[in-house]
């Protein structure tokens, strides 16, 4: 069952007035006044108990309050090198719900995407709010507007405790083992120039092998946030 976004009015008073929201809860939920339904405000969670529907308003009254989780206790960064649109929206739900911390978008010198749109961000800003409300995390992962790979990597980059970029030929394998908060780069699908590969390694970066086949840059993202995503 999602759990769907609310607002407080006066506590325990909240409601819902986005019209997917109330669209999906009033059509193929079929809840009615009365009925039971699992909301979240900020990062709390909250049985809750419909009073009213109104004018595309759904009034609630707050029950009791359940506890959220996160999925992984560190914070697991992933940089993602823009590839095909439809490929790169496709790995934002499962990275979502795998637990990264934040998504940043890189424009490397093979990416097939150099810039998006406000309206493709927003698209991306929703598709992350449907899956946290889908798998109930705690917290809001992220997603940054796209910068260059030099600029994460001299910027952003700096305050991760790992530092990994995947490269099939690597130092080693990607591993659950890495511990603490840790982020790593996923190149386009023509893989990483030499020139961005020193630039990496200059600047503390391990490469990391993910196996002996060639995946796709979603796949290999949704991939890695599986790994590093691991109790260790």
């Amino acid at each position: 069952m999602p759990r769907f976004f609310a607002d407080i009015a006066d506590f325990p008073v909240a409601s819902i007035d986005d019209p997917s929201s109330v669209r999906h809860i009033t059509g193929p939920l079929r809840r009615r006044e009365g009925d039971e339904l699992a909301v979240r405000v900020g990062d709390r969670g909250y049985l809750a108990r419909i009073s009213s529907i109104r004018a595309g308003r759904i009034t609630l009254e707050l029950v009791s309050e359940q506890e959220l989780h996160d999925r992984c206790s560190r914070a697991v960064h992933l940089a993602l090198c823009l590839v095909d649109l439809k490929d790169f929206e496709e790995a934002l739900r499962p990275v979502t719900e795998l637990g990264a911390a934040d998504i940043l978008p890189v424009v490397s010198r093979r990416s097939s995407v150099r810039s998006v749109t406000t309206a493709r961000f927003s698209r991306w800003q929703s598709i992350i709010l449907e899956a946290v409300k889908q798998c109930e995390r705690k917290t809001i992962p992220v997603v940054h507007r796209p910068r260059d790979l030099p600029e994460l990597v001299r910027g952003p980059s700096q305050a991760w405790g790992g530092k990994l970029f995947a490269l099939r030929d690597g130092d080693r394998s990607l591993s659950a083992g890495d511990a603490g908060d840790v982020g790593i780069i996923i190149g386009p699908e023509g893989g990483f120039t030499d020139e961005e590969i020193l630039l990496m390694r200059s600047a503390g970066f391990t490469a990391v092998s993910m196996g002996e086949t060639t995946l796709r840059a979603a796949t290999a993202a949704v991939a890695a946030v599986g790994i590093l995503g691991l109790e260790t």
